[in-house]
């Protein structure tokens, strides 16, 4: 008979499977904020307080500028605060945010509680990957950092699911519950970062003089080694990170596809948010079953983007966006004929999107140099927000007057711009050596 493991072999396997505690802590971190109850109601909620859909596309694009504009100051503000102080206060306005849509009864109210919300999104923004990249190098499992990130965004989307079902039933209860479970759930996280994570200036008072001896050795060996000036290819002054982003974007291919991956991306983040006010008012579905849409279309999304690799392998980057585009806006122009097409045309932009983001993200990431990546990737992120602001503003004042209308009218600005873009893309030279004579020129 084969032997049966004893305990101490039992306990180790399952250490060897489970994440060690400060992992097990990001995960909890990530599940507070993924726990999205009012995901499938606040639209309608918006709505039942008396907002129009105008206004809801002007709280929208309230909140991209406002994610925009904040998004260095917090920045800066997480970095004088520490990154553990910052991640709480991320989830401390949310949850401020959240009291505050509840207990708003005018538009001016509502804005208020979007700007307070997005303040509160960009101080989460990069710093909880970074936070997990220090965890891992802690345990010198740094090469692990995919792998738990994955995990992480796979049990965000479970709990992204689970919220929506939760939240639409909850809003048949009360319309306010939804909004104190997001509240709560934020709360959590909140405290979670307080009671279980150090901050970085008690790591530093717990530091030994033995290992500062040590730092300051190692400083002075690696600047014996490589000299005391630091090496500029990592450090790029303002005026040359403005420099290279010109360089690249000046390069009619990589301008035409982030134009043409900027629209897309932008009509079909829009017309997203219309499927609470669609789903009651056109296709007339229960409010309390739009838990279930939105739990499927988590779903098709988390199936979409695991099927990335795919995709790139058997379509290729260039021919994926020379057809999704036209499908999307074919989709939505269908939808001014049959209303009810919006209902799987919902799930098939879901899934386009899903699929896409990491497509355009890995394609702009291999037209451009090392040397400025950060700069040129973070211009691309400030022109995907710039092109989306102004549609869901648009959006929401055409869904006023008819919802398969406003839908139809997002395809055919996607339709006639990516058909623009490809017709000037084809003409325009190559103005990256024009902007690099220009630069030596002016030097």
């Amino acid at each position: 008979m084969p032997r049966r493991p004893d305990v101490c072999e039992i306990r180790a396997a399952l250490a060897d499977r489970l994440p060690s505690r400060p992992v097990g802590v990001f995960y909890c971190y990530v599940l507070s904020r993924s726990l999205a109850f009012t995901v499938p109601i606040y639209v309608i909620f918006y709505q039942s307080r008396g907002l129009s859909l105008a206004q809801f596309g002007l709280l929208e694009a309230t909140y991209t500028v406002a994610v925009l504009g904040f998004e260095f100051p917090t920045g800066y503000l997480a970095d004088r605060v520490g990154r553990r102080n910052g991640l709480a206060l991320a989830n401390a306005l949310g949850a401020v945010g959240a009291v505050g849509y509840a207990l708003a009864h005018s538009f001016p109210a509502f804005l208020a509680a979007v700007v307070v919300r997005a303040v509160g999104a960009t101080f989460s923004s990069g710093a909880s990957d970074a936070w997990l990249y220090e965890l891992l190098a802690a345990e010198s499992a740094e090469a692990e950092f995919a792998r738990v990130s994955g995990r992480a965004r796979a049990l965000g989307l479970a709990g992204q699911a689970g919220a929506a079902l939760v939240g639409s039933r909850a809003y048949a209860v009360s319309h306010l519950l939804p909004w104190a479970l997001d509240a709560a759930a934020l709360i959590a996280g909140v405290g979670l970062l307080v009671a279980a994570v150090p901050s970085e200036r008690a790591e530093e008072r717990t530091a030994t003089p033995k290992a500062n001896e040590n730092i300051s050795e190692k400083h002075e060996e690696t600047a014996e080694s490589v000299g005391d000036t630091p090496d500029d290819s990592d450090h790029l002054s303002v005026a040359a990170a403005i420099a290279v982003t010109r360089t690249a974007l000046a390069r009619p291919r990589l301008r035409s596809f982030v134009a043409v991956t900027s629209l897309f991306l932008g009509v079909v983040s829009a017309a997203l948010l219309f499927v609470q006010p669609v789903g009651v008012e056109v296709l007339s579905i229960d409010p309390a079953r739009l838990g279930g849409v939105y739990a499927g279309l988590t779903f098709v999304s988390a199936v979409a983007a695991s099927q990335t690799g795919r995709v790139e392998s058997l379509v290729g980057v260039s021919t994926w966006f020379r057809v999704a585009p036209v499908l999307a806006a074919a989709g939505l122009l269908a939808v001014a004929v049959e209303p009810w097409v919006a209902l799987p045309l919902f799930f098939v932009l879901r899934a386009l999107a899903a699929t896409s983001r990491p497509l355009a993200d890995g394609r702009i990431n291999d037209e451009i140099r090392s040397r400025g990546r950060a700069s040129v990737l973070s211009t691309v992120s400030m022109l995907r927000s710039v092109a989306v602001a102004p549609l869901k503003l648009a959006a929401g004042a055409l869904a006023v007057a008819a919802l398969p209308t406003m839908l139809a009218a997002l395809g055919a600005v996607l339709l006639v711009g990516v058909g623009l873009v490809a017709l000037v893309g084809t003409r325009a030279p190559d103005a990256a050596e024009t902007v690099r004579q220009s630069e030596a020129n002016s030097e």
